[in-house]
């Protein structure tokens, strides 16, 4: 039987992603701001629509687990996305919380102090640079990010933010990552979405994985997708949802792509209607 989706969705994406979720036991995982939630001006004014919500809610009623990949805190993810039981990976993979229980990397834990004082550091340079109406400093606990998608001049606000950030870092023993109009300070190590992904496909022994992103740090992701495929460990898509500000890298390492947000959520939807008509 099949289900009608919008035009917007290319068929041959859909059956692709719906053969890996039909390899019990699977596993969706979807990052959050771009991807299943619009890109706001900033991060407190994003939402994630009642479709998306409804979707993965049913999804994780067919599937063996279903969860968000996030930079953003935890909390603020369990918060945004509305499921109390979703599991929530907060952080790039620093934090994880599902049902109440939750984990953070004890080295991450660590370093919040040095985070606190950097992104203070950074609020200061901008300051004294005149350009701070427009910037946005958010700590997350576990990292830190400041956006500057509102500045009046957002190129000359990077690289006032990159020269500030770089000599931080250095001196708190930091690293430096960046987004869509966001610089970005996490702890020296190698964890972020792709070994989150890794490890829960090693963790719950999942046979398909499908995960969505759209931003250069769901990159990461789409290249653990791809290891683990080549592997042989799992059956697995990654799906890029592109805007206009995608970075070339994230749809030229994913393996297919939506055009946006709301084919993205369209997607899920077709995605859980499809696997309710499997098992009734």
């Amino acid at each position: 039987m099949t289900v009608n989706v919008s035009q917007s969705v290319d068929p041959v994406t859909r059956q692709r992603v719906l053969e890996v979720l039909r390899l019990q036991p699977a596993g969706l995982f979807t990052d959050i701001d771009g991807t299943i939630s619009a890109i706001a001006a900033t991060p407190s004014e994003a939402v994630v629509t009642s479709e998306a919500r409804d979707a993965l809610r049913r999804l994780a009623g067919r599937l063996s687990l279903v969860g968000a990949v996030t930079g953003r805190a935890a909390d603020d993810g369990v918060a945004m996305v509305g499921i109390p039981d979703l599991l929530v990976v907060g952080n790039h993979g620093m934090e994880w919380l599902h049902r109440g229980n939750r984990w953070v990397h004890p080295a991450a834990e660590a370093r919040r102090a040095a985070l606190t004082s950097v992104l203070s550091e950074i609020g200061e340079s901008v300051t004294a640079a005149g350009i701070a109406e427009g910037i946005v400093l958010e700590d997350k606990r576990l990292s830190a990010s400041v956006h500057y998608r509102l500045a009046a001049d957002p190129l000359a606000a990077r690289d006032v933010i990159l020269a500030a950030a770089e000599a931080a870092a250095e001196r708190h023993g930091l690293k430096i990552t960046e987004g869509r109009f966001v610089v970005e300070l996490r702890p020296p190590m190698v964890i972020n979405k792709g070994t989150a992904i890794a490890e829960l496909v090693r963790e719950r022994a999942l046979n398909g994985v499908v995960y969505f992103g759209d931003d250069v740090t769901d990159v990461d992701a789409f290249v653990a997708i791809r290891t683990l495929r080549e592997s042989g460990a799992v059956v697995a898509e990654s799906v890029a949802v592109l805007s206009a500000e995608t970075h070339p890298s994230v749809s030229s390492m994913a393996d297919v792509t939506v055009p946006g947000v709301t084919a993205c959520i369209e997607l899920l939807a077709s995605l859980a209607e499809a696997l309710r008509i499997d098992r009734p």
